[in-house]
């Protein structure tokens, strides 16, 4: 099941690009979209608004305010914890930039700043892109020696969540062969990177860090796709056509519970009158 969602209020000028965090809120077992939008120089702070399934309409945020001095350069999130992970580059004040996360979380409706490691957020150079492994938030990091080729990538795991002195590399990848791995990656059964390669008409590829090859599984990538983002699929029984429908959802498992306790009660009471009555049969005889 699939929904549009209604026109966001923020117009989108030619000189700023947008922003999209999705997630679900456990604590309102609800389905939330930050917009955010963004100058390209990052001289003023991103507009934001913030959408509910719950509510159904884009609603005003002002959590944005405050990140006027951050920029986040690539449309691709990393759903963590109950939040919504960025890369971003801070502008210092002389002029040069740090690399560091920005987060949205779902439930509490806030802004935050992780740091990064010096060894891997003062790389701007190098091409870099979030995600998550085995519960783990990764970071992949291009080491660019020419404009032409990557000629390697390595992958960091973040082993402590928050805490920026465990980011731990797991492994480089050789790609002095030619491969060039494009704007997708993910990890496949936590072993498998699932990445495209633009090389051979953007094929779907496999890379295993234990073999060091890469399978080609079938799939190709047309010039007219791009990714937004990514996220992980989770079944539910959530109806989104319908407003407060992770209300609805809520209010029927909870009279589903109420029903059930209620038959096993009268169960109960049930199987407590027949043994009275053969404990008062026996007595009589």
């Amino acid at each position: 099941m699939s929904m549009t969602l209604p026109q966001p209020r923020i117009d989108v000028p030619v000189d700023k690009y947008c922003i999209y965090g999705f997630g679900f809120d456990h604590t309102s077992n609800d389905y939330k979209v930050l917009r955010m939008v963004q100058d390209n120089y990052a001289s003023s702070p991103p507009q934001a608004e913030l959408y509910k399934l719950r509510t159904g309409t884009w609603e005003t945020f002002t959590g944005a305010d405050n990140f006027g001095k951050y920029s986040i350069p690539a449309n691709m999130q990393a759903f963590l914890n109950g939040a919504s992970h960025w890369l971003i580059f801070h502008i210092l004040a002389s002029g040069s930039r740090k690399r560091g996360i920005v987060l949205f979380d779902m439930c509490d409706e806030q802004l935050r700043v992780m740091k990064l490691p010096d060894n891997i957020s003062l790389g701007c150079r190098v091409k870099a892109r979030l995600g998550v492994s085995g519960g783990l938030l990764s970071f992949m990091e291009y080491n660019d020696e020419r404009q032409d080729v990557n000629l390697s990538c390595s992958i960091w795991l973040m082993k402590e969540y928050g805490v920026a002195e465990s980011w731990t590399k797991q492994f480089t990848i050789d790609l002095k062969a030619g491969w060039r791995f494009g704007e997708i990656f993910c990890f496949r059964n936590n072993e498998k990177i699932l990445v495209w390669n633009r090389k051979h008409g953007r094929e779907s590829v496999v890379y295993d860090p234990k073999t060091h090859r890469f399978i080609n599984i079938g799939g190709i990538f047309k010039a007219k796709d791009y990714l937004l983002g990514k996220n992980t699929f989770v079944e539910s029984l959530v109806l989104l056509d319908r407003v407060n429908s992770t209300q609805t959802y809520q209010n029927c498992l909870r009279k589903g519970q109420w029903c059930d306790s209620k038959e096993r009660k009268q169960k109960k009471m049930k199987t407590c009158t027949r043994e009275r009555r053969l404990s008062k049969a026996q007595e009589h005889s």
